[in-house]
């Protein structure tokens, strides 16, 4: 069974996060990623001076991919690229914007000589936005995009430490590779794929938008919600847990489970609107029926009721979760520095496709393909010692 983007060659020019989640995806879909690094350095994530020789966050998003040393700065090493670039189908690159056109490598440049290529572009803000030249990192997209103005506690607003919009930069840059993919199956023509991170942020705002498009004010609440209530994080004898009372019919079960029927009556507790107003006093109440059991206990009786609840984990029982293996979310591999380490797999489950099926190289070391690459493009042995000595490799 061939994978679905088998034979599709895929120039990486990717660093940190986005970019090289978006090709960690297309390798699993089968594409060949070759990885273009800096030699001796590495992509800014690598950080190869590292014990065990690499950055272990650089090594979960890179596995399936083949690593090319090439000094950008230097004319021959872009000449190598546009070598590459003639039996390529996609370049995908998150460099800070006007840096790819230093290389003598950006999209005018490539689609003029390449028009075939699929050029796809990860930045923070739109090509031409007066932010253009900001250094684009996950939380500094979550302070321009409002997300930490609505994220914590009414006294101040705090970022989450998840790479929530780089992972979604980079999944979108997938959909958007995949899209221009079959246009040129059906047009001969490449194109342009752009996905700047605060586009990526502003619809995961959609349920504060509403309100604000609406002229009210957000108001940060911690973890309760604005909408629903109850909802909040209660203490358990051995955790916490997560209960979100969605719906009337919920609070209607949710009242009973709790030995409160008395509430269902109570005018003060009818529905989410007036709940919110007594937001501290149901919440003693919850607080009083979940803390003596366990967690594990509590999860079972509300989910079993149909509410919406989930365990507080810690992230070290996350990744000891058996489920997390069996559906290949993190994967064994191994580095030769380090020994084992863990990698992050596709969460794009297709069933056309085994586990067995999917790729599973161990991610490169610096530059380990980089003479198999180029001795693929038909530069000699003697061309690539002479390419080294004088630091294009």
């Amino acid at each position: 069974m061939s994978l679905p983007l088998e034979g599709i060659r895929v120039i990486d020019f990717g660093q940190i996060y986005a970019a090289p989640y978006c090709t960690l995806q297309l390798a699993a879909m089968g594409a060949e990623i070759i990885k273009i690094e800096p030699p001796k350095t590495g992509e800014m994530l690598r950080l190869p001076n590292l014990p065990g020789g690499a950055n272990y966050s650089f090594l979960m998003l890179n596995p399936n991919k083949k690593s090319v040393t090439l000094n950008l700065k230097h004319p021959d090493a872009r000449e190598i690229v546009f070598k590459l670039l003639e039996g390529a189908d996609v370049i995908v690159e998150n460099y800070l914007d006007g840096v790819m056109e230093s290389f003598g490598l950006g999209y005018d440049t490539i689609a003029a000589r390449f028009p075939r290529i699929i050029y796809a572009s990860g930045k923070g803000y739109g090509a031409g936005s007066r932010f253009a030249k900001l250094g684009s990192m996950d939380n500094t997209i979550q302070a321009s995009s409002g997300f930490i103005s609505v994220t914590g506690f009414p006294d101040h607003g705090v970022k989450t430490s998840a790479t929530f919009i780089d992972m979604g930069t980079g999944s979108h840059l997938v959909s958007g590779i995949l899209a221009a993919l079959i246009h040129r199956g059906k047009t001969g023509k490449g194109q342009k794929v752009e996905v700047a991170m605060l586009d990526v942020a502003i619809p995961a705002l959609t349920s504060i938008l509403a309100p604000v498009l609406q002229g009210r004010k957000f108001k940060r609440l911690g973890n309760r919600h604005w909408g629903v209530c109850p909802t909040n994080i209660y203490p358990a004898s051995d955790g916490e847990v997560l209960i979100m009372v969605l719906t009337e019919a919920h609070w209607r079960v949710f009242a009973k489970l709790m030995g409160h029927d008395e509430l269902l009556t109570n005018p003060e507790y009818k529905d989410h609107g007036v709940r919110m107003n007594h937001a501290d006093e149901l919440d003693e109440l919850i607080v009083a029926w979940t803390r003596p059991q366990r967690r594990d206990d509590i999860i079972r009786i509300v989910m079993e009721a149909g509410i919406p609840c989930a365990p507080v984990r810690e992230v070290d029982e996350v990744v000891a979760d058996p489920e997390v293996a069996a559906r290949g979310t993190l994967i064994d591999s191994t580095f030769p520095k380090r020994g084992d380490v863990r990698v992050v797999g596709s969460p794009i489950k297709m069933s056309a496709i085994t586990r067995e099926e999917t790729p599973q190289q161990r991610p490169p070391d610096l530059g380990e393909h980089t003479e198999e690459v180029l001795a693929s493009i038909g530069i000699s042995r003697e061309r690539i010692a002479q390419l080294r000595a004088e630091g294009a490799i």
